[in-house]
């Protein structure tokens, strides 16, 4: 048995500029005179389970996983860091560390829904002492205007309730802290991680969407200096273009870029640009991917039940011919069949179309809303599960939206965003 060690286990948060959880992991370390162990697990339920017969991840989120671990171990050993990286769930990991190194502590972001709640209890429930930090929220718990557990039932009231505090202002965004000696625990690279070696980005991808933080900075830099930001609120539902959109979603979704310096920098921009109603309106949809993140830690189980948080009874049924159809985009509705064929091929698809798919696949359909959270879930590079499950909920009327559901005019919504029929031209092509 070597020295004691502080296990920095990494879920969703793969980055080291602005992480709260790393901070809390080196000054724990400083304190007790330990080693620092960073740990990212392939944990089972992620790599291996299914829901609805559907894999949890696909090849898209899976690609963009490997970038980012890849990337955030070449950030550690140009520190003369280290990363262990292992298949397993993180209290057997942690156990078999324990036996080679004494761990003292585990310090890791605070759990954001059912299951990683479920893998932290374990933890606990093993003797291991466990530091849960909010690693990748605007704000803290201590912070919010409410306790969490008395979220808001709309994002209209959480958004004015933060918006109405100037006080309230999102964390600044942290240093890199100096690293403490680092301690090694080997393990031969799992079967899962030699499988996804070879994934490619795919060439149909519009932005050049690499996982990592390096990556992050680059595209979110050139996104800036292009001033595409200007006109965000604009251009944000078009269904194409590589500056319509910010396309930040998959590197805030794998933690490569803080949602912090993302405010803080459109604040500068603000300074050096001008502010107007596009730059605010980055900072709004920020706040809705906080309201979501925070909505799924209060709604804890009932996100996932067919009848949602709200406990609404919905119809809706799990026929697997209309599913397979929706899936493969072969439903006979051009803009849907178009969104689905590129959801496939990229693991993108804007936000409106997102919004148009579900409601074709709840009201036209008539399937269980949670089918289409499930088949997201396997396909989006940008998988998140409070964006995710929290915006399914949503379209289908048993979350958050007070109005009971959204249902779109399909036929209007494709002559408004795609008039000349270029987008379903390129995607039906295919």
């Amino acid at each position: 048995m070597t020295d004691e060690v502080v296990v920095w286990l990494v879920r969703d948060t793969l980055r080291l500029s602005d992480n709260p959880a790393l901070v809390v992991a080196c000054e724990q370390a400083k304190k007790r005179g330990a080693a620092l162990l960073p740990l990212v697990c392939l944990e089972p339920r992620r790599w291996a389970a299914q829901q609805f017969g559907l894999p949890r991840i696909g090849p898209h989120w899976a690609r963009f996983r490997v970038e980012s671990v890849r990337n955030l171990k070449t950030e550690l050993e140009a520190r003369a860091g280290t990363l262990c990286l292992v298949a397993g769930a993180p209290d057997c990991v942690i156990s078999d560390i324990n036996l080679k190194h004494r761990v003292g502590l585990v310090v890791t972001d605070l759990p954001l829904s059912t299951e990683e709640r479920s893998e932290n209890e374990k933890l606990k429930s093993k003797g291991f002492s466990v530091i849960e930090v909010v690693c990748d929220e605007l704000y803290t718990a201590e912070q919010l205007p409410f306790e969490p557990n008395e979220l808001p039932a709309s994002f209209s009231k959480f958004r004015k309730m933060v918006e109405k505090k100037p006080a309230l202002l999102p964390r600044v965004p942290l240093s890199i802290p100096e690293l403490p000696a680092m301690a090694r625990y080997e393990q031969p690279l799992p079967a899962q991680w030699l499988d996804l070696q070879d994934i490619k980005l795919p060439e149909a991808c519009e932005v050049e969407t690499v996982g990592g933080a390096s990556h992050a900075q680059a595209h979110w830099g050139n996104y800036l200096e292009a001033e595409a930001l200007s006109h965000y609120k604009e251009t944000r539902n078009a269904l194409q273009g590589a500056l319509n959109s910010s396309h930040l979603s998959a590197w805030l979704a794998h933690g490569c870029l803080s949602p912090r310096q993302v405010w803080a920098d459109s604040l500068q921009y603000e300074a050096q640009v001008g502010a107007n109603a596009s730059t605010y309106w980055l900072r709004f949809e920020l706040l809705w991917r906080e309201y979501f993140r925070w909505y799924a830690r209060a709604t804890d189980w009932t996100l996932f039940r067919r009848s949602g948080p709200e406990n609404r009874p919905i119809l809706g049924d799990q026929q697997a011919t209309r599913f397979a159809n929706w899936r493969e985009g072969q439903t006979g509705c051009d803009i849907v069949d178009a969104a689905m064929r590129e959801l496939s091929a990229t693991g993108w698809i804007s936000n409106r179309a997102r919004q148009l798919v579900a409601s074709h696949l709840i009201y036209e359909f008539n399937l269980d809303w949670r089918l289409g959270a499930a088949w997201f879930e396997a396909q989006l590079v940008d998988y998140d599960v409070g964006s995710n499950w929290g915006n399914w909920a949503y379209i289908a009327g048993v979350g958050a939206d007070p109005r009971g559901g959204r249902i779109f005019n399909l036929e209007d919504q494709a002559a408004r965003y795609d008039s000349e029929g270029a987008y379903r031209a390129k995607w039906l092509a295919i």
